[in-house]
């Protein structure tokens, strides 16, 4: 048993640290340089079978209100649907909307970073923005967006939320809203002090020449879902440019909450297993994500072992409830930075009390299955492993080659 207890808490302790530097992140939080400078936009949205969502989203970016030049690149990537007659109507309506169409898989990129990637390819914008299908955004996303490119900003990394308040959510809804807004102070606090890891690609933009000086998309290989943590971390390698979080109100995107419990689980599924790509990420933040899931796979074992081993419960409850109260602190902090009291209380203790559970079932649920974009091209895995084993193949030839010589 005391190795058990101590293995737990050789895990969940540095959890608990990292928990604790958000909180001084946040502390630390300043108000970003802003710009007056109206830079060329241009917005990239990636659709596939979205004829449901696509009008509100379209709606929402025809409402902009910005000052210099400004395109919306809506992206059909081969849908099914009404999605490309969605995107025609508003080009007619509105010249700064664009229709751009993928009319087959990408070899080398996932689905949904090759549709990003074509429209950026089509696009002309000096400042590049990104978000999703089924987003909204206030009438100043992107001029408050812009506003954060200051002449040594590179890359803008945005917050988004899948509520706001009186909204009238229910509580898976409100439970997951309280999930985004523990991503975006994670991201956000560790921004601050300068550490480039993580961001969403439903709300962030970089400057085209710093997208070109990384060499774009599948530079270093591609993983089977989004590429936005991948482009943040190889951004934040470039030597000039900072990395800055954009958080005012104007700034912030919404996105589509879940429908229930099970679409809200398979969704973060399909997010965590672009992780099992290691050889794509910065060593620290990979082993930060291993860390995670070993810790709630750990807490959660624990939890419910406690009634076979009622020793284990002073060592569990007491480190639980150590973890709680640091947890507790940040989000509450976070409501009160971000304006979102109406996650307080109740909502906020529910999800800290599930967030161990809620993330060992995710991890252990992406451990054993991968998860593809609805467009799904061949399978990542599968892909780089016949690339493995041909260049395998490639090098003993050679070798064998050179030895007859």
């Amino acid at each position: 048993m005391n190795v058990f207890v101590a293995l737990l808490y050789t895990l969940v302790l540095p959890y608990i640290g990292l928990m604790l530097l958000v909180i001084v992140g946040l502390l630390r939080r300043r108000a970003p340089e802003r710009s007056a400078k109206t830079p060329s936009v241009s917005v990239i949205i990636p659709a596939h079978n979205e004829e449901a969502r696509l009008p509100a989203t379209l709606h929402s970016l025809a409402a902009q209100r910005y000052g210099g030049a400004l395109e919306f690149v809506i992206v059909n990537d081969r849908s099914t649907d009404a999605t490309d007659a969605i995107i025609r109507a508003f080009s007619e309506r509105d010249p700064r909307f664009r229709l751009v169409s993928v009319t087959a898989p990408s070899r080398r990129l996932s689905p949904k970073v090759n549709a990003v990637n074509t429209g950026i390819a089509a696009s002309t914008g000096e400042i590049i923005l990104t978000s999703d299908a089924d987003c909204q955004f206030s009438p100043d996303w992107v001029a408050g967006m812009v506003s954060h490119f200051a002449p040594d900003v590179a890359m803008v990394l945005g917050y988004v939320e899948s509520t706001r308040p009186g909204d009238g959510a229910g509580l898976v809804q409100r439970l997951e809203s309280a999930d985004w807004l523990s991503l975006m102070l994670t991201s956000m606090a560790l921004t601050h002090f300068g550490w480039k890891v993580a961001s969403s690609a439903n709300n962030q933009g970089y400057r085209r020449s710093a997208f070109e000086a990384i060499g774009g998309f599948g530079a270093s290989g591609r993983a089977p879902s989004g590429d936005e943590d991948l482009l943040t971390q190889r951004m934040g390698r470039l030597q000039a440019g900072r990395i800055v979080f954009a958080s005012a109100p104007e700034t912030r995107v919404l996105t589509r909450p879940m429908a229930n419990a099970w679409a809200l689980l398979s969704q973060r599924r399909r997010w965590v297993s672009r992780y099992r790509h290691l050889i794509h990420y910065h060593p620290l933040f990979w082993l930060a994500i291993v860390l995670l899931g070993a810790q709630s796979v750990a807490l959660s074992a624990s939890v419910l072992a406690t009634p076979l081993l009622p020793a284990l419960a002073p060592y569990v409850f007491g480190l639980w409830a150590l973890k709680l109260g640091v947890e507790l602190t940040g989000m509450h902090l976070g409501e009160a930075l971000m304006d979102r009291r109406d996650l307080g209380g109740l909502t906020t203790l529910l999800w800290a009390l599930l967030h161990p559970f809620y993330v060992a079932v995710v991890a252990l649920w992406a451990l054993f299955k991968t998860g593809e974009w609805r467009a799904g091209a061949q399978p990542y895995h599968r892909r780089f492993v016949k690339r493995q084993l041909r260049e395998l193949r490639r090098g003993w030839r050679r070798r064998l080659r050179g030895e007859a010589l």
